[in-house]
């Protein structure tokens, strides 16, 4: 192993994992909206789904398997399935948010039909559905590949 990707293999498991899901997340997320999407503002699209995957990445692993002394392999599944699933949901909730703020306070929005905070809460969940619908589903198994391959704790 080289010195360069030391600190990342010291560093803790929820760190890893998040950084790694985050990466692949944006990766994904710029790959698909530069094939999709025209629009030069659907572009950034690709850091909401990169911050969403590290957010709820960082958290759930932190909570539901770095502080637990035993962690089984169904529950590296179904934390792996759980965060896969709600940073598809904080990606569109997020995008939503700041597609508001850009309307109301900056006058110009990525989106012509602005949807406000609180409707948003269930506005992003057919997003949701449906970007794991289309290609968003393979996040499912990449969260749990990664789950399994970095050193648990």
């Amino acid at each position: 192993m080289s010195d360069t990707w030391s600190p990342f293999f010291k560093a803790k498991y929820s760190f890893r994992f998040a950084l790694a899901f985050g990466g692949v997340s944006a990766l994904a997320g710029w790959t698909m909206t530069t094939a999709v999407f025209d629009d030069d503002s659907w572009k950034g699209l690709w850091m909401f789904t990169g911050i969403a995957s590290f957010v709820v990445g960082y958290a759930l692993s932190r909570w539901l398997v770095e502080r637990r002394e035993h962690c089984s392999n169904v529950r590296l599944v179904w934390v792996g399935s759980l965060i896969a699933l709600l940073s598809h949901w904080l990606c569109w909730y997020s995008f939503l948010v700041v597609n508001y703020i850009r309307s109301e306070f900056f006058g110009g929005a990525v989106d012509s039909d602005v949807i406000n905070p609180w409707l948003g809460l269930s506005v992003a969940c057919g997003y949701t559905l449906m970007s794991l619908a289309f290609l968003g589903w393979l996040s499912l198994p990449i969260a749990i590949f990664l789950s399994f391959n970095l050193q648990r704790p």
